[in-house]
């Protein structure tokens, strides 16, 4: 069942007005992005199967940014990036964001487009992945922000698709999955808080070319908070879901999905101290740049691990340390426990805990190029499994 929410159909009619003439360009254009090259490997039970493997990936990203006279923001960031050099196969060009902001009346915006979904702490389920939204917002008073929007996760096929607002996508099938939202959000000093509500509709395919398709809606709360009290770098977030998972002629489950997260970090001169814990249940799959450990950043090119909740309600607790040895050089250390009840994990379907134990370094070379080598060791209670070593060294450029 195909629809066209009110917000994007008011999106589509503002753009076509706002590009209709000839567009006065404001002299404020804008090139920046990064550029990173990686040495990979990997040995042991990973994500996907027991591997050793050693592989150079390279990634390069560039935004464009313009501004007309009538202050209408047009935005573009592209990405070209290879998994594996020596194979073509993996080579990869991505329209990753492309979006237009309109002002009007003072203090509203309308914002419509592809974007990188950056909602809250980078626990959010859909935190990094590409959305495709019209985005009404409209601010009030100073530091306040509430909004309107009509989200498409998934129009015709959901093959490319890894998360929609937290819930893990079959990654078959076909079909719609639309989202339609009211939040907020305020700056409190230096510490952001916000929160939404979402309702979802699901009509995609239950399985391949089954045929049938879902008529199912569920709700999401969703809260968070992000920076800085008493000294404390915190994030916090928290979202429950209810309503249906599926609901078909093949047969209807309900949605329990609950995802919780906690890290608090103190600097004390060179040295930062943090602590980070976190739950997922009943399907919760959390953002894939997680910073609590190695295993769950694969901004860092470490999470060998994949998602967390991938596998079956998670539990972790971590313990992070970074020191600046020189005003150039940072040591880093994590010490970290994941518990997986009834763990997927290479199909041994019963509970599992991993210990992990990190250790890396950073080097700034100047102010805008890093070198970096990590390290994580991921040792399992469980004898059939042999113990996952990841090793990652890295220059990543900001221009």
């Amino acid at each position: 069942m195909k629809k066209l929410g009110l917000l994007s159909l008011a999106a589509s009619l503002a753009l076509t007005s706002a590009m209709a003439g000839n567009v006065e360009l404001v002299s404020d254009l804008k090139i920046y992005g990064d550029a990173d090259v990686r040495g990979i490997s990997v040995k042991g039970d990973t994500d996907t199967v027991k591997k050793d493997k050693q592989v150079i990936d390279s990634k390069i990203r560039v935004n464009l940014d313009f501004k007309t006279l009538e202050n209408v923001v047009v935005h573009t960031r592209v990405e070209l990036k290879n998994d594996a050099w020596g194979n073509n196969d993996n080579d990869a060009f991505t329209w990753d964001e492309a979006t237009v902001l309109v002002p009007f009346n003072e203090n509203k915006f309308l914002l419509a487009g592809r974007v990188n979904d950056t909602y809250g702490t980078p626990f959010y389920g859909s935190n990094g992945d590409k959305i495709d939204l019209a985005f009404l917002g409209y601010t009030p008073i100073e530091n306040t922000l509430l909004y309107a929007f009509d989200f498409k996760a998934v129009e015709g096929t959901n093959e490319d698709q890894n998360t929609f607002l937290g819930a893990n996508s079959s990654g078959t099938g076909t079909g719609d999955f639309d989202a339609y939202g009211l939040g907020g959000q305020v700056t409190l000093d230096k510490l952001l808080v916000g929160g939404r509500y979402v309702y979802l509709q699901n009509n995609t395919e239950t399985t391949v070319s089954s045929g049938i398709y879902n008529d199912a809606t569920s709700h999401m709360f969703n809260a968070f908070a992000m920076g800085e009290v008493a000294g404390l770098d915190i994030q916090t977030q928290i979202e429950k879901r209810v309503g249906d998972r599926s609901n078909s002629t093949a047969g209807q489950s309900d949605e329990k999905m609950f995802g919780a997260y906690l890290k608090v970090a103190k600097q004390i001169d060179n040295l930062n101290i943090g602590f980070a814990a976190l739950t997922t249940k009943d399907g919760y799959v959390s953002g894939e740049n997680l910073p609590v450990t190695y295993l769950t950043n694969d901004d860092l090119g470490t999470a060998s691990l994949d998602r967390v909740g991938k596998y079956g309600d998670t539990t972790i607790v971590a313990l992070n340390l970074a020191y600046d040895l020189t005003k150039d050089l940072t040591l880093e250390s994590n010490l970290a426990q994941h518990i997986i009840k009834d763990a997927t994990f290479s199909s041994i379907n019963k509970d599992l805990k991993i210990t992990e134990y990190d250790a890396g370094l950073a080097y700034e070379l100047n102010k805008s190029a890093t070198v970096s080598l990590r390290y994580a060791l991921g040792t399992f209670d469980e004898g059939s499994l042999e113990d996952m070593q990841t090793v990652v060294a890295a220059v990543e450029v900001k221009f």
